[in-house]
């Protein structure tokens, strides 16, 4: 649903015509290239609370997300600006097809959607600590109250109603604001309402820099991965009208990415699930849980990828029509050479994500921001300038490099999990790491997590008590208390 809200405005402006959608793929290439900074904070966000609803702990859940909205509302505000700022000349450089009034409808089109920026973002703050404390369905529901209001709201305002005039692309941009600013504070009632598993409980909204630190050290590397990822797409649709396809290059990208990404949903959806998953069976230190349900999850995610291909492959020109009705004919050789080579990578962008989201959970983000910088950026960017301009290969060589791009990723992500290094990463994160077990011997810290963190976390409805002297670990059994000194620790 989240992918339908950019897939409806596509479609609904295909109806003006080839040029509007060459003007909405770049306009929204540039426009989520900035927005996924700002999405950073919600990834870290969303590991945090994941790990803190393990560990039974909802002060710390509230906490979190009050300071999750305060610093996203600040940096989407931030980025806002730099987005109005940068528009028009990185429009410029992307359409390589020389056609100014395509550049001049995404400039306008990007301006109104930057001005709304706090509204798209924060409302996808919301819907991700709901997830990350394992509520997967009132996002869900969320967003298909967004998806009813974005298509009535496009209507109107893109084709005009009675005393409304016909905006264009333009109504598209409002339509999608206004759909998200009331989702956004629907949301926002649920949590302040005490009925989700995510209550925000009366405290300040004062920034906390510790917090802040946190938070942007899971999620900026997330981030920045996502805005690496939108980077090389930036230079795809450079390098894509620069071939015979032209203009029209960035209007098939623009159509085959949209698949694409309704493809990959589901897969995001995976990806969700293993942060929220890996995240409360670590917040309990149940180390091999959360390894087996990383497993099940990567088998999940190859299985749907491969079922996903098949249509695509079959009905290409149909789901194409659906985009253009006027079937530009250069639109249409892009968009099934696209389809037919890109579709092979499906399953390795889908082990990819999926290990992205349980890494995610652990707290461990910066591996899958290496390996998008070196082959998703360097690598698919590199070999498909090579095919295409030294090779002579055209639009199918850009092609060819975004399959092999995302194959390597796919094989670096892997060895990553298999590795395991990610512990380190995750209990690093956590409370009692940082007054007691940073205090400890190697050894000792490896024997506490495993003789006594996780049999005591593995019994229902323990909390871990944790304060400057040791730690209580309460439950229906009773405490157990453990006192830490000498880098090593002791039973009380």
């Amino acid at each position: 649903m989240q992918s339908l809200v950019q897939i409806i405005d596509t479609i609904m402006v295909g109806r003006l015509g080839p040029e509007q959608i060459a003007a909405i793929g770049l306009g929204n290439t540039l426009r989520m290239f900035v927005f996924i900074l700002v999405m950073s904070v919600a990834a870290g966000s969303m590991s945090l609370v994941a790990q803190a609803k393990g560990g039974r702990d909802s002060l710390r859940i509230s906490f979190i997300s009050r300071q999750s909205l305060i610093s996203g509302l600040i940096v989407s505000l931030i980025l806002a600006l730099i987005g109005i700022l940068i528009s028009y000349p990185v429009l410029n450089v992307m359409e390589q097809g020389g056609n100014a009034n395509v550049v001049d409808m995404a400039y306008s089109y990007l301006i109104i959607l930057f001005l709304g920026t706090p509204f798209l973002l924060l409302n996808f703050v919301v819907e991700r600590l709901m997830q990350g404390a394992g509520d997967m369905k009132t996002p869900l529901y969320l967003n298909a109250v967004t998806i009813v209001l974005n298509i009535l709201l496009n209507y109107i305002l893109i084709f005009g109603m009675g005393p409304i005039p016909s905006l264009g692309l333009n109504g598209a941009a409002f339509g999608t604001i206004l759909a998200r600013a009331l989702s956004f504070g629907v949301g926002m009632y649920i949590l302040y309402s005490g009925k989700n598993v995510v209550k925000i409980l009366p405290g300040t909204y004062k920034p906390d820099w510790s917090m802040f630190k946190d938070i942007f050290a899971i999620g900026l590397p997330s981030g920045l991965q996502g805005v690496l990822r939108r980077g090389a797409n930036l230079l795809l649709i450079g390098l894509i009208t620069a071939t015979e396809l032209g203009t029209f290059g960035a209007a098939a990208l623009a159509i085959g990415w949209q698949i694409e990404q309704l493809l990959i949903q589901p897969i995001v959806g995976l990806n969700v699930s293993s942060t929220a998953m890996i995240g409360h069976a670590l917040g309990r230190w149940q180390v091999k849980d959360a390894i087996m349900k990383g497993n099940i999850l990567l088998i999940s995610g190859l299985t749907l990828s491969l079922v996903f291909i098949l249509p695509v492959l079959f009905y290409t020109e149909e789901i194409i029509r659906f985009f253009d009705p006027s079937a530009h004919p250069t639109v249409m050789v892009g968009a099934v050479g696209f389809f037919k080579i890109t579709m092979l990578s499906l399953p390795f962008a889908a082990i990819s994500v999926v290990i992205t989201g349980i890494l995610r959970g652990t707290g461990d983000t910066r591996p899958a921001m290496y390996s998008t910088l070196v082959f998703r950026n360097i690598i698919t960017v590199g070999l498909g300038y090579l095919f295409a301009f030294q090779m002579d290969m055209g639009a199918t060589g850009i092609w060819w490099g975004m399959v092999l791009g995302r194959l390597l990723d796919c094989i670096v992500m892997l060895i990553v999990w298999l590795r395991k290094n990610w512990l380190k990463t995750a209990i690093s994160f956590t409370e009692i790491f940082r007054i007691h077990l940073n205090g400890l011997s190697e050894r000792n810290m490896k024997s506490y997590l495993k003789k006594v963190r996780a049999p005591m976390m593995a019994v229902a409805g323990t909390q871990e008590i944790i304060d400057d002297k040791g730690v209580t670990y309460s439950n229906r059994n009773g405490d157990t208390r453990f006192i830490f000194r000498d880098k090593g620790y002791l039973l009380v």
